[in-house]
């Protein structure tokens, strides 16, 4: 219910701790002057940059106890996906600003909801790798399940390309490799994500380091770490994932969903961001037929068809068969990281003709084909990557004849309290549409 008077308003902000001691005082004042209305007030709050424009209004709905939410308070929220809400909050000890996704409140009757929020807590706190979002925080407090990672300062994917058009294949390679690196130490860990999406792939504004995140979805194929989210949340003709990017192999089962589906998600992203469109339109159930039996559809660029060579990546991560895909995510970034200008060879298949194994020839060979911008420019993009970070990270040797490093390495450690109030408790975000008749699907974002 709306606040009808100052005081109500002044109430609600004794309830929170929004302001300091002296600007709740000039505010109390006001209230016993009786000279403004509360949206008075809360304009002028925001104003002096007391409080945020997202604070004033749920203090103006009367909602005032919502912006607490254990150890922080919301500033303002950056999206909304199935399970829950995102927003940018700052701890109240610390000061330090974070992502806080906080389960909706109507779904926490759903006991399933629940687990997977639990599942998503669990499976964050034990990655901590450059390119995977880190977990920061979770607990319950008044019945609300919440879990907060680090925030990122940039955007998703899928809101890039939405403001600003497809990527360059440069760019595009650039993501897609990162993305690789995060998803073979996932695979090493014995985990598929099961969603892989450019909504799902944040980029920092200042290093270009692209980070995956939502592992609500996340399954697991084997024990070691894995072993703290075992356990299985999908039934029976129940479908996880998002069909504009979803493998034939995950819908017809997503229990047996191994990393060759992420790999196919990743090559649908591939084509999302070189083209500003999904690989397949129509209806639900006709995009989830394209990906069983359609052709992959020609990558036409805003400058003109892809470069053979990226096409034929594409091609093969979004093959029919799981057994014609690439065999891991490190196979991929080997493939992409030969596009560059005197790298060296490696075979790039057709989904008909792939092997369960990428064969590297050890020595430099002459390119074939005179090198093209987008080769170069992709080689500059790593460089600078490299330039900015802060902690290396060094690729398998037989990815490269030289070392690359790539975005900063900040690790965190997260205390047995935090897992035990994510066992207790157990995106964003629907980002704008792409420019398409049948928009790619966001999920909330985390900082993401």
């Amino acid at each position: 219910m709306a606040v009808q008077t100052a005081e109500t308003l002044l109430a609600g902000l004794k309830r929170v701790p929004l302001l300091t001691p002296s600007q709740l005082k000039r505010v109390e004042e006001a209230a016993a002057r009786g000279a403004h209305t509360p949206d008075r007030v809360v304009g002028r709050l925001v104003e002096k940059g007391w409080v945020t424009r997202f604070q004033g209004e749920t203090l103006l709905a009367g909602r005032a106890e919502t912006l607490a939410v254990g150890p922080y308070l919301l500033l303002e929220q950056l999206g909304e996906g199935g399970m829950g809400r995102v927003y940018k909050a700052r701890h109240v000890r610390l000061g330090r600003l974070d992502a806080v996704k906080v389960i909706r409140a109507d779904r926490l009757a759903s006991r399933t909801v629940a687990r997977r929020f639990a599942r998503e807590i669990r499976l964050t706190a034990i990655l901590e790798h450059p390119h995977i979002v880190r977990a920061l925080d979770a607990g319950e407090v008044g019945g609300r399940l919440y879990l907060a990672t680090e925030l990122i300062d940039g955007e998703d994917l899928a809101t890039a390309v939405v403001r600003s058009g497809p990527l360059s294949a440069a760019d595009a390679c650039l993501a897609a490799y990162q993305a690789c690196l995060a998803l073979q130490y996932i695979h090493d860990r014995g985990l598929v994500h099961r969603d892989v999406k450019p909504s799902n792939l944040m980029r920092e504004r200042a290093t270009r380091a692209v980070k995956i995140m939502d592992l609500g979805l996340s399954g697991v194929r084997g024990g070691g770490a894995a072993s703290l989210a075992s356990g299985t949340l999908t039934a029976d003709g129940v479908m996880l994932g998002t069909p504009d990017i979803m493998s034939p192999d995950q819908a017809h089962d997503p229990r047996g969903a191994d990393i060759r589906t992420d790999l196919y998600g990743l090559g649908a992203t591939l084509f999302f961001l070189l083209t500003g469109r999904p690989p397949y339109l129509g209806s639900t159930v006709e995009r989830l037929l394209a990906h069983a039996n359609a052709p992959v559809p020609e990558i036409v660029t805003p400058t003109g068809p892809a470069p053979p060579a990226l096409a034929a990546i594409v091609e093969r991560l979004m093959a029919k068969h799981p057994g014609d895909r690439y065999p891991t995510p490190a196979a991929v970034a080997e493939a992409l990281l030969a596009l560059r200008p005197g790298a060296r060879a490696v075979e790039v298949l057709a989904p008909a003709a792939a092997s369960a194994v990428v064969p590297v020839v050890d020595e430099l060979v002459p390119t074939p084909a005179p090198v093209e911008a987008w080769q170069t420019q992709f080689e500059e993009l790593i460089d600078q990557a490299e330039s900015h970070s802060r902690l290396p990270l060094r690729l398998p040797a037989r990815l490269s004849r030289r070392p690359w490093w790539l975005v900063p390495a900040v690790g965190a450690a997260l205390t047995a309290a935090i897992l035990a109030a994510a066992a207790a408790g157990g995106r964003n975000r629907t980002p704008p549409h792409p420019v398409s008749p049948t928009p790619l699907p966001g999920a909330a974002r985390p900082g993401r």
